[in-house]
């Protein structure tokens, strides 16, 4: 399947709308949110109070949770187109093929997450895209040695994207906000396909 110009573009740039729709859930939220502490699930959950979820001890109320999970699926789809665009400016090997799918697990955990909401299966909506947090690494170095420019880029994005990933798993020890944290995540591999396009482009 081809993708044009055009729609890798455009691709990037939509999913790059995420963090300026999410506000909107953020505001209407009925329970007290925190856009620092609280992770982006929460606003895909589909009851009120609180343990809505095993590891939610804090207040959820989200009204707008159904049109919070089309985003989560819509902002996997073309996050998935983006990379597909990507993918076609490297050379067709077995190892580049293996790196695109790394990657594209990432933005299929973001389509899983919207299927399932955290209260609905905990389990399922989140271990598609933790697994992607971690593969999404590999992919990225595979994608900077390939690749003719963008490498300076990619390799950045490569290590901020180790330093988050890092920092999160410390919060089982010590108290960070782990919503920036996870948000910080997200920005960092949405800006690298954004960026790298416009560089590739040129």
């Amino acid at each position: 399947m081809y993708i044009s110009k055009r729609i890798g573009i455009l691709s990037w740039v939509a999913t790059c709308l995420y963090f300026l729709i999410e506000p909107f859930f953020i505001l209407t939220s009925t329970a007290p949110y925190s856009f620092l502490n609280h992770a982006m699930s929460d606003l895909g959950v589909t009851s009120c109070g609180e343990y809505t979820y095993s590891i939610a001890p804090h207040e959820i109320c989200s009204p707008y949770h159904f049109w919070m999970n089309v985003l989560f699926i819509v902002n996997g789809i073309t996050f998935s187109i983006g990379v597909l665009y990507l993918s076609q400016k490297l050379e067709k090997t077995r190892l580049n093929k293996m790196a695109t799918v790394f990657i594209l697990l990432l933005a299929l955990g973001n389509i899983v997450s919207g299927f399932i909401p955290a209260d609905i299966n905990l389990f399922w909506h989140s271990i598609v895209s933790q697994i992607g947090m971690i593969t999404v690494l590999p992919g990225l170095w595979i994608y900077a040695t390939s690749l003719r420019k963008g490498k300076r880029w990619t390799y950045y994005c490569l290590a901020s994207l180790l330093v988050i990933l890092m920092l999160i798993m410390l919060i089982f020890f010590i108290p960070m906000p782990a919503g920036l944290l996870q948000r910080l995540f997200y920005i960092v591999i949405f800006l690298w396909g954004t960026v790298l396009t416009i560089i590739l482009e040129k």
